[in-house]
This record gives structure tokens, C-alpha cells and sequence, in this order.
């Protein structure tokens, strides 16, 4: 079996420039259905995923009857805000990104994995708008599992299944501490990218593959182009 480096990446913050247009979306559809204030900060919340937040909220204040209903209302809207928004807006990938996506597609040693905390519809949503190809990717959201480390895991899972190769890393890309703390309960690497979490081994943005693959010790040798 071949052995590779997996590389999963998260989508608001880390491949898209699209947390504010998120956040707002995000609590607006809330506060729509339900009635109820989104907290800006969401590190206060035990599973940082869309599905997660909204779950914490529904049972912090006692609506677990109308959890269902909540939840595919709540979704709807959300959905529906953020297309209203992506087409009045547009949105932009973080610099390099989608090339660099489309460059570790070449990379003979790496695998590639979508693993967001966004539900799967809205995240391919963001991806498409903002330019990014992700065709024969692995994905993993919270339409599948309810905390992140979950979704890494499954992404992981996936990408072994459908790769049919052996992983020596797995390596998280995110911009969250939430993100950070997901890939130590896994035993994952975790590359920072922006300036919110304090690590050690960080990224301000994708414009410099070579660098990248520097600081994770992969071999620019490695590469091949198709």
C-alpha cells in the first residue's frame, strides 16, 4: 500500500475569506427562527460546527421538542442568507489557496481532505464562489458528524477508503482554536494559518507552497506535476 501525507483542510478563515459573511449569516438564521442571540465568541461552545452551536443552544434553552424542526428551519435560512450574500458580495479565497489546492492535487506524497465544521451544502457553496475546483476530494462536515474531531476522523477514514493509500501524517489546517484542539485529541499535526491561534508551526496564507512544504519537512523533490 502507498503511503502518503494527508493534508486536511478547514474552509472559513483557512481556504475562504469568509468568516464575518458566515458569523453574520450564521446568527441571523438563529436569531430568525429562534428568537435567540448567537454569542460572538464561539469558544465558549463544546463543538464548534454549525450543528454543534445550534444543539448547545436548543438544549441550554429547553426546546429539545422542537429540536428537529429547529434544526432543517434554521438550515434553510442560514443557506438561504448566505447565497443572498455570496451573490451580492462574492468571496474571496485566502491568498495562494487555490493554487495551492490545485498544486498538492500534483503532489505525488500528499492527499487531500476537505474537513469543515460547516454543514457540507453551505461549505461547497463557499468553496465554488471563491473559485476553488475540489472535484474527487474528500470531504467531511458537520452534516456528518457533530464535533471536529469527529469530522477529522471521518475525513480521514474517507480518505483512506477512497484513496487506498497508507497515512504517515495527518496534517489539519485551520484557523480556530477549536481547530487546534480537535487535532491534539487525535494525535494530528496542526498548521496555523492567519495570526488567531498561538502554534508553533503557522501560515499566513498559501502564496508560498515551497515554504509551506519547508516547514512540515516534505521534500520539494517530491513533486510531480500531471
Amino acid at each position: 500500500m502507498r503511503v502518503k501525507n494527508l493534508f486536511m483542510l478547514d474552509v472559513d478563515g483557512t481556504l475562504v475569506d469568509s468568516c464575518q459573511m458566515d458569523h453574520e449569516c450564521f446568527s441571523e438564521a438563529v436569531y430568525d427562527v429562534t428568537g435567540l442571540t448567537v454569542p460572538d465568541d464561539w469558544g465558549g461552545y463544546t463543538n464548534v460546527t454549525d450543528a454543534g452551536i445550534i444543539e448547545e443552544l436548543i438544549d441550554s434553552h429547553e426546546l429539545q421538542r422542537e429540536k428537529i424542526m429547529l434544526f432543517r428551519e434554521i438550515k434553510r435560512v442560514f443557506t438561504h442568507k448566505l447565497a443572498n450574500a455570496i451573490a451580492q458580495q462574492g468571496l474571496k479565497p485566502l491568498p495562494g489557496a487555490v493554487a495551492f489546492i490545485d498544486e498538492m492535487r500534483h503532489m505525488p506524497t500528499v492527499a487531500l481532505a476537505i474537513a469543515t465544521g460547516g454543514w457540507e451544502e453551505t461549505a461547497r457553496m463557499k468553496l465554488k464562489a471563491a473559485g476553488f475546483n475540489i472535484d474527487g476530494i474528500v470531504f467531511s462536515s458537520c452534516s456528518d458528524a457533530m464535533s471536529r474531531s469527529e469530522v477529522m476522523a471521518l475525513a480521514a477514514f474517507r480518505a483512506k477508503q477512497d484513496y487506498g493509500v497508507h497515512f504517515e501524517r495527518r496534517i489539519y489546517f485551520g484557523d480556530g482554536v477549536w481547530d487546534k484542539q480537535a487535532t491534539q485529541s487525535l494525535n494530528y499535526e496542526f498548521v496555523a494559518v492567519g495570526d488567531k491561534v498561538e502554534h508553533d508551526v503557522r501560515v499566513s496564507n498559501f502564496t508560498n507552497p515551497r515554504a509551506i512544504l519547508g516547514k512540515l519537512g516534505i521534500e520539494e523533490s517530491q513533486r510531480q506535476y500531471a
